[in-house]
């Protein structure tokens, strides 16, 4: 996929405004929990930072998946929580202090993780296939140049323009959420012969790795007896990525759309899920088990 307009300079921006959305969100206290949880946040981000990519290999080794899915998977499995992890943690009835503050303290660390994640993948599955090296500095920079200084600017505006800030949180969220949905219908259209021969490759596999990456940070949260909410909370954070993150690094820095079909797969089956999940946690049965602590 060549560079263009779209892949330079569109889906960057996407990225970037959903970044600021999180940081509108966000106060200095956001990072004081820390403190309040530091239990939960150590584990949260050991699941996400270790264990999930090793999940993610785990599944592209043992489905059927073309090469280049296989490093989708393994650039999604990279991925930290986003701001719909933050989202449906608060429509579940989650512990969303804890959400956003594990999303944002995952979010520093994979700008260093993801390059080197993505490089060895690309090596493992696709070998010295022509246009697969990545670089991994450059990545870094670009990586850190999306995430980290659009949630600092976040953050300032609503330290400055707190109302400004409340008021533009919601309208920001959506619109992230519908770039999103025409950003994945866009890779749907243009590699629909593709995914048509691997559909039934890559749906079980997005929705195994999904099913797997949730129940182990629920079970994880409650082997360290963590409460019902904090399972439920890294639940979500582990089991859904910031999918945006992994187009645009397979779009813009990799510009390989072939890639970019694991993570737009994994964004409709982690939308699907999601709403099973909000829906059974507002449940009466949802109910009753939440405020069984």
């Amino acid at each position: 996929m060549e560079g263009s307009f779209l892949t330079n300079v569109v889906i960057p921006a996407i990225l970037a405004m959903m970044m600021i959305g999180l940081g509108l969100s966000l106060t200095l206290e956001d990072f004081r929990r820390v403190v309040i949880y530091p239990k939960a946040i150590i584990l949260g981000t050991v699941l996400q930072i270790v264990f999930l990519p090793l999940a993610g290999l785990a599944v592209a080794t043992l489905f059927p998946l073309p090469p280049e899915m296989a490093v989708g998977i393994m650039l999604l499995a990279a991925c930290p929580g986003g701001v719909t992890s933050n989202v449906i943690s608060h429509l579940a009835r989650g512990n969303t202090a804890l959400s956003v503050t594990l999303t944002v303290s995952s979010s520093f660390i994979t700008v260093l993780t993801i390059p080197l994640i993505v490089a060895l993948s690309l090596s493992h599955f696709m070998g010295s296939q022509p246009g697969t090296s990545l670089q991994v500095t450059e990545t870094i920079i670009g990586v850190f140049t999306l995430t980290i200084p659009t949630v600092c600017l976040g953050m300032f505006l609503r330290s400055r323009a707190p109302n400004f800030a409340r008021r533009c949180e919601k309208p920001v969220r959506i619109l992230g959420a519908l770039f999103l949905l025409l950003l994945v219908a866009g890779i749907a259209i243009k590699e629909h012969a593709l995914i048509a021969r691997v559909v039934w490759d890559i749906g079980p596999a997005s929705l195994a790795l999904c099913l797997f990456a949730g129940f182990m940070g629920f079970a994880a949260a409650r082997l360290w007896r963590l409460n019902r909410r904090q399972g439920l909370t890294l639940c979500v954070e582990v089991g859904f990525q910031n999918t945006t993150l992994g187009l645009v690094i397979a779009t813009s820095f990799l510009k390989n759309t072939e890639i970019a079909i694991s993570p737009a797969f994994y964004a409709v089956v982690m939308f699907g899920l999601s709403g099973v999940l909000v829906i059974l946690m507002n449940s009466r049965l949802g109910t009753r088990y939440l405020d069984g602590d």
